[in-house]
């Protein structure tokens, strides 16, 4: 298993790919990796709308917890971005085909040491990161296809819009899912939204730490609003 009690390093697309080549070469019983991918979708709000003036989508989880889009993928068998197509094709429902993924939509990601000590244990996550932005109109169908996707009621829940204005501060202080609270607020710059002060978020220490994203010359992690 994994804990992100200290977050590890940023890392590029290919950094992370890489840990899957060198696990690849191991000898039996030394540790690999398994690769998760993940997508904050958005969606700018029409003229007039309350600041920041976008909708961004998170899910409430089976277990509670509140996380993003995507699940294991499969490198030495698929691409990261068709493993998360496939993910989100199961937990958005039909809608989600018409989504387009690339590397370019590739922000950075964390690779999480085993923990340990039990069965599996030896295996250690990669968590990758993608933003895509999407028009309002399409956001829209991906929330109302949503019950009709294979996972809803089971490891789906369902679609909630994050409330980025004043209910930010109490929507942070939610149980999330592995580092999804830290991948939300590191997406804030990215998105041009004014973070909250770091008094806001009593109780969370992923606010004080050094920015989620990494990109490979490809990714549009960097600062830009498009991510399209």
């Amino acid at each position: 298993m994994w804990e992100s009690r200290e977050s590890p390093a940023a890392l590029s697309r290919a950094e992370a790919l890489g840990l899957h080549r060198n696990a690849a070469g191991n000898r039996a019983g030394e540790p690999g990796w398994r690769h998760a991918c993940h997508v904050l979708l958005y969606a700018p709000l029409p003229a007039g709308s309350p600041p920041p003036g976008y909708a961004v989508l998170m899910q409430l989880r089976f277990d509670g917890r509140f996380g993003f889009p995507g699940g294991l993928v499969e490198p030495g068998e698929e691409s990261l971005e068709a493993g998360l197509h496939r993910e989100l094709l199961e937990e958005l429902g039909p809608a989600a085909a018409e989504l387009r993924l690339g590397p370019g939509h590739h922000c950075g990601a964390r690779a999480w040491p085993a923990a340990g000590g039990g069965s599996g244990s030896d295996v250690g996550l990669v968590t990758h990161f993608y933003i895509r932005r999407l028009p309002l109109e399409q956001l829209v169908a991906i929330e109302r296809g949503g019950p009709r996707s294979p996972e809803h009621g089971l490891e789906v829940q369902g679609l909630v819009r994050v409330p980025l204005g004043r209910g930010l501060p109490a929507f942070l202080r939610n149980c999330f899912a592995g580092d999804a609270r830290e991948q939300l607020v590191g997406a804030f710059p990215i998105l041009g939204i004014q973070p909250p002060h770091n008094e806001e978020l009593v109780g969370d220490p992923q606010s004080q730490e050094a920015p989620y994203y990494k990109t490979d010359g490809r990714g549009r992690g960097g600062g830009g609003r498009a991510m399209t």
